[in-house]
């Protein structure tokens, strides 16, 4: 399997999100580029504003054949100046076989409880440290290349994406305006930090896949959907979609207590 093919079909424990797709996004527009710097901007400064919400994702990964990886996300999640915090269940099935995982991402580290796998006695989560958590990033990459809840929203990015259409919806009833991006995964990888998803995006470019992607805000700046679509050959091959809800409302995020965690370095092999 090429390698750019991993980026599609992460194969442990993937979380590539995604929704039914969308309506055929407009191909042309009047809207100036510097648009999108602004959309970013407002988009940003409301969800700091707001700072936390209900979430939804579901998302799709193919390798184009017979490999798929999908799942279901629910959740809630805080966001502040010292950066995100997240409680969420996954269903995730990889080539039809489902499993249930539960994540509690806090600022030092992310707790992991998979249904059924084995634990030591009286432990229910494994602990893995930012600094050491490259299995959670694969786990959580389906959301965007920052690997957190909506990151969708990364390819809003106005040095690598152009919009291609403006319209006005409603999303479960609110009215909001809906943006189409067209995003040149050459100029993205120039703007993402992690040297990885630098590289995958370089290769994405390099074997032709396109990305594009949507966002709905609300009249106030806040995202209510986003969603990204690669696209091979005319065939969507990887997909995400969020929808936001109760912006602003309190959640509830709860960490595992200390007895039932065990560090995942001591985790059975």
């Amino acid at each position: 399997m090429p390698r750019f093919l991993l980026v599609l079909v992460p194969l442990v424990l993937a979380a590539c999100t995604a929704a039914p797709a969308a309506d055929q996004a407009p191909t042309t527009s009047s809207l100036p580029k510097g648009d999108l710097a602004v959309l970013a901007e407002r988009i940003e400064q409301r969800r700091a504003e707001l700072g936390t919400a209900t979430f939804h994702t579901e998302g799709f990964a193919s390798d184009g054949q017979a490999t798929e990886v999908r799942n279901v996300v629910d959740g809630v999640v805080r966001q502040d100046a010292d950066g995100v915090t997240a409680s969420m269940t996954m269903d995730v099935s990889t080539g039809g076989q489902p499993k249930k995982i539960a994540l509690v991402v806090v600022r030092d580290g992310t707790y992991v409880q998979v249904e059924g796998a084995p634990m030591p006695a009286g432990k229910k989560w494994g602990y893995y440290p930012a600094a050491s958590g490259g299995e959670v990033s694969a786990l959580l990459r389906g959301f965007g290349p920052s690997a957190t809840v909506g990151a969708e929203l990364d390819y809003v990015q106005p040095r690598a994406a152009l919009i291609v259409g403006r319209s006005s919806e409603q999303v479960d009833g609110v009215p909001v305006t809906r943006y189409d991006l067209v995003v040149d995964a050459l100029k993205m990888a120039k703007v993402i930090e992690d040297q990885d998803i630098q590289l995958q995006h370089t290769q994405l470019a390099e074997y032709g896949v396109k990305i594009s992607a949507t966002v709905w805000v609300d009249g106030t700046s806040a995202p209510v959907r986003a969603e990204y679509r690669f696209e091979l050959d005319g065939k969507v091959v990887k997909q995400s979609t969020t929808r936001f809800r109760g912006w602003g409302e309190p959640v509830g995020i709860t960490v595992p207590a200390q007895a039932e965690v065990v560090p995942a370095d001591q985790l059975p092999q």
